[in-house]
């Protein structure tokens, strides 16, 4: 009998290490741990460098030391990024340094002349999700150009119909090499060869500049309006807001599973080394469609980005974001 007690008393230890455990991994950033999924969230501030937080343990490493210039961008696969730079005594043109993003080692420079010979640089440059392609926003006298991965015009796009793209017009691509723009108020879509443009939906919002984002996996877009983030299918159908707070929601980036959507939001503490400013905060939502309130302690299923080795600040707010960033 005794033996047996003691049996049943081991056991219930067992048990409950084990349900701890479960429960310390229970999504990204489970359990007070530093992972918060696959991948990595690559960063930069203007023309400052580009700075990786490693998703998987909350690391941040500087990847790119600072240049003059904006355009930058990663992979789909998170393998390989490009920089824009400024050719010495060439203003009519743009060098696309495609680089690994394992050590920032130089791959390959792409040099290229804007198609109008104008004097101004090519437009900010986002890889294609196969890596086979550039696309570069629209400039002051370009529209949208498409490249290859040796600086030849593919396609140069000065507008659709009766509307021409206008300077830095955002612009995405979508998982099957497509283009994702804004056009007389509405979300577009191009044709594979850029040809064509399709509506996908109408963006009820005068405060939506034209980003969205569409999901690896090819089922979801989201984008920022109406100070918060919305979500619907890919066919444009299930439009709805996922986000809710007092402030703004901005900068979705989905999670290379297409899992997760990355967000910049919580503007409340300083700026790193303003010593006055606010700055938006990292914090993730699930990509299933439903309503997140986005600030700590409001939501359990929003996960307030920390990085290792760093607390949570007294608000719960973890790792500030400034700047454009990716999830790759």
């Amino acid at each position: 009998m005794r033996l047996s007690f003691r049996l049943l008393i081991a056991l219930a230890f067992v048990g409950l290490a084990a349900c701890k455990k479960d429960n310390n991994n229970d999504g990204p950033g489970g359990g007070g741990n530093y992972n918060y999924g696959p991948g990595a969230v690559f960063i930069k501030q203007g023309t400052s460098g580009i700075q990786r937080l490693d998703m998987s343990s909350g690391v941040v490493s500087q990847l790119m030391p600072n240049w003059q210039g904006a355009g930058w961008d990663i992979s789909w696969n998170g393998k390989t990024g490009v920089k824009q730079m400024d050719p010495t005594g060439n203003a009519a043109s743009s060098d696309y340094v495609l680089f690994n993003t394992s050590d920032a080692s130089v791959i390959k420079t792409i040099h290229y002349s804007a198609p109008s010979g104008d004097d101004h640089d090519g437009g900010l440059p986002m890889i294609s999700p196969d890596g086979s392609m550039l696309a570069l926003r629209p400039t002051l006298d370009d529209g949208l150009v498409i490249i290859d991965m040796n600086g030849r015009v593919i396609k140069s796009i000065s507008g659709y119909g009766n509307y021409d793209f206008k300077y830095l017009d955002p612009v995405n691509w979508a998982p099957d090499n497509t283009v994702l723009f804004k056009m007389n108020g509405a979300l577009y879509r191009t044709s594979k060869d850029f040809t064509r443009a399709f509506k996908v939906k109408d963006i009820p919002f005068t405060d939506w500049r034209g980003e969205a984002v569409a999901s690896p996996d090819g089922k979801k877009i989201a984008l920022s309006a109406g100070n918060h983030i919305w979500l619907m299918n890919a066919d444009g159908s299930d439009f709805h807001v996922i986000t809710e707070s007092t402030q703004r929601e901005v900068k979705p980036s989905f999670s290379p599973d297409s899992r997760y959507i990355a967000i910049a939001a919580n503007s409340r503490a300083g700026a790193p080394g303003d010593g006055w400013g606010t700055a938006a905060h990292l914090c993730l939502v699930p990509a299933d469609g439903q309503l997140y309130k986005v600030y700590p302690g409001e939501d359990k299923r929003v996960i307030q980005v920390v990085e290792s080795g760093r607390h949570a600040d007294s608000e719960g707010l973890g790792f500030t974001i400034v700047g454009d960033f990716v999830w790759r």
